[in-house]
């Protein structure tokens, strides 16, 4: 197995919340797709430990549901055992299991494992929505990040934006049926980035695109700009991914590569951004919420040259950004987690052992509200921000 493995011991200093009257611990665990995580918290927010098995997936040109599903077998009980450390299972206040959307072997694996925990040593079960987790992340990072906020997930899978009021309240702006992950991976792939350099052998598509990109003219090469005239929040990535790939076959020399990956990139954010612009526009329009507070997650989030372009919009509207720390954008076992802290701060009922094997995966879990048509009624008109000179 070629697994990469990380784990940290430590959380930096200063993530404390107290909401229980005697100490508790609670062990979060997620395998929604291929990356395997848990994270052992204790009711006053402190990390006592973590670990993340993380996939080699770009070898096989992406996810492949039965390898995932066998990886996640084997890594479980390493992984689990890894955050749980010296804490015995039988002292966990509960155990908090991602269980929406995702791929449903990847997801059953990590349900199966929780509930033989549950019913092994007695101990009730939070499931947790990925996605509600991604968002609600940086909570955890910055404790003065108060609901409402507007928040953008950009991921391999996912590309949603919204406003999320409470735990539960989740009311979605714009959503797309692909993901800016996934067309920079397959452009990527197209490019042969990681044969033309062996450093990027191992290497995500996404990552080896910034990382080509940075000596590359992001106004090298045009790219049509998805949904340019609809007036909506919603995003759409497969054409300009078909388009891109297509181009791609004609390139030849590095110079030329680092360009287009320079504009291919530049045009996913631009799209981002356009969206984005809209939505911060219909906030204000329809009062949806007072303080300018912006969240930013998901794998794609890591990207420091796309981070840029948003922090160009959200500034211009007077918005803070928050991102939580690259390792806690991608999948982890700490979001879930503390997911599970705070629906236990809010009085979230928990599934007790003797009914823990009626917790079944939701791989198409329905995530918030949609008021997308909403957007789409107030016909907004955006006078475009510049994201580069």
């Amino acid at each position: 197995d070629t697994d990469m493995a990380r784990t940290v011991m430590l959380c930096p200093r200063g993530y404390y919340w107290s909401f229980l009257s005697k100490r508790a611990y609670i062990l979060g665990i997620e395998s929604s797709c291929d990356d395997t995580g848990a994270a052992l918290l204790d009711s006053n927010g402190k990390v006592l430990g973590e670990s993340l098995r993380i996939q080699s997936s770009s070898r096989f040109g992406g996810v492949i549901p039965s390898i995932a599903m066998g990886r996640h077998a084997r890594a479980l009980p390493q992984v689990v055992d890894t955050a749980m450390g010296s804490t015995s299972f039988s002292s966990l206040r509960a155990i908090a299991i991602s269980n929406q959307p995702g791929l449903k072997g990847s997801l059953a694996m990590g349900i199966d494992y929780a509930k033989y925990l549950s019913i092994k040593y007695d101990v009730p079960l939070i499931p947790i929505h990925h996605m509600e987790a991604h968002a609600l992340t940086p909570r955890f990072i910055y404790p003065d990040l108060t609901f409402p906020y507007l928040f953008l997930l950009i991921s391999g899978g996912h590309c949603i934006l919204g406003v999320v009021s409470q735990l539960d309240d989740f009311k979605i702006l714009g959503y797309s049926p692909d993901s800016p992950g996934e067309a920079l991976d397959k452009v990527a792939r197209a490019l042969k980035l990681n044969v033309l350099d062996s450093s990027l052998k191992d290497v995500s598509g996404g990552k080896c695109i910034e990382m080509v990109a940075l000596n590359g003219n992001p106004k090298a090469y045009e790219f049509p700009i998805p949904l340019m005239h609809k007036r909506s929040c919603n995003f759409s990535f497969s054409g300009l991914k078909s388009k891109s790939i297509e181009m791609a076959s004609g390139l030849s020399q590095r110079d030329q590569v680092s360009d287009f990956c320079a504009s291919f990139q530049y045009a996913i954010g631009r799209h981002i951004c356009m969206r984005l612009q809209r939505a911060l526009e219909y906030v204000d329009l329809v009062q949806l919420m007072t303080d300018r507070k912006l969240v930013v997650s998901g794998g794609v989030a890591c990207n420091k040259t796309l981070r840029s372009y948003i922090d160009k919009i959200a500034s211009t509207y007077g918005y803070d950004t928050y991102y939580p720390p690259p390792q806690y954008c991608t999948d982890n076992g700490l979001m879930i987690a503390w997911n599970g802290i705070e629906k236990m701060r809010a009085g979230w009922e928990m599934v007790q052992p003797k009914n823990a094997l009626s917790i079944q995966p939701l791989p198409r879990g329905k995530f918030g509200t949609n008021i997308s048509d909403s957007v789409i009624e107030k016909n907004i008109s955006c006078k475009w921000i510049k994201i580069i000179s």
